[in-house]
């Protein structure tokens, strides 16, 4: 069943303690194959489809994390909408330009939560690219910079806090990271911590995640958990939101969630994660608070 989210469009600026952390160091509710919804025009296997709704809905519930695999179309021509389109095993008819780029210029420029969503830090995370060349790179950077150029928070400031941000660049909301080669104005592709098995059961995968919670992250570097599996005999993607719940609860700073920084998952928008990384996010920055003063 999905969870009906309520004023999550601006949870960011809700939580004003997130001025204290870098984005690196923020726990972020992200969705696992973004564009593979259930309401995409050209999915039609259940093995395809990961999430309940489109991506501009995904962002009004409150998750500031998207997980984008891009596919160039050979039948469509440069600077038509159709030329990049996301995939998961095939297009899923949802395009880079008018179903996320587009989108994103909607959500900002909202008249009636302009001031609001203003403060909210979105990570776009290109993270597979099929039937790209080094010219094809070229046009899918110029789409970015052509719709959201003036947004983009640039990787020198990578190191920079939120507050910095809100303060010093108004109006920089978007964090492109890019798993390719390309020029420094965008980010390192995410660091994406997953089994390599799309059949897992659910203790196997939370023990996966156990071992890589271990793993120290560097600082500065986009890291996120892949938290979803498929399972048998349909190989579709699982929905073990209960688990979800569960494990990334939110209690106290000694939390399993504080382990974490960008948690993916599948059916995103029926669980509680979004609330739990609020709730996890004002309790690192009090950690990190104390830390620098105690220093």
């Amino acid at each position: 069943m999905q969870v009906t989210h309520h004023g999550l469009d601006c949870w960011m600026y809700n939580t004003p303690e997130l001025y204290k952390l870098r984005i690196d160091e923020l726990i972020l509710p992200g969705t696992h194959d973004s564009g593979a919804d259930k309401k995409a025009p050209n999915l039609t296997l259940p093995q395809e489809k990961t999430q309940d709704v489109p991506i501009i809905e995904q962002i009004l519930a409150g998750f500031r994390v998207l997980d984008l695999r891009v596919v160039c179309s050979g039948n469509a021509p440069p600077g038509s909408d159709g030329r990049f389109q996301l995939f998961h095993l095939t297009s899923s008819g949802r395009t880079v330009g008018g179903d996320v780029l587009d989108q994103l210029n909607n959500f900002y420029d909202d008249l009636d939560h302009k001031a609001t969503r203003a403060k909210e830090i979105i990570i776009l995370n290109f993270h597979k690219f099929k039937n790209f060349t080094r010219a094809t790179h070229r046009e899918l950077h110029e789409l970015i910079h052509t719709k959201i150029g003036q947004r983009l928070i640039p990787r020198n400031w990578r190191k920079a806090t939120v507050e910095d941000i809100w303060t010093h660049r108004p109006g920089r909301t978007v964090v492109i990271s890019y798993n390719h080669r390309v020029r420094a104005k965008y980010w390192k592709g995410v660091e994406h911590q997953w089994s390599g098995k799309n059949l897992n059961t659910t203790s196997a995968l939370k023990t996966f995640m156990d071992e890589q919670s271990a793993r120290k992250k560097p600082d500065f570097v986009l890291r996120s958990i892949q938290c979803a599996k498929y399972v048998l005999p349909l190989h579709i993607p699982d929905d073990f939101s209960d688990k979800i719940d569960l494990w990334f609860e939110s209690r106290n700073s000694d939390s399993y969630i504080q382990r974490f920084h960008i948690i993916n998952t599948d059916w995103s928008t029926r669980s509680q994660i979004v609330f739990n990384c609020m709730h996890a996010n004002r309790l690192r920055a009090k950690a990190k608070s104390a830390f620098l003063t105690a220093a």
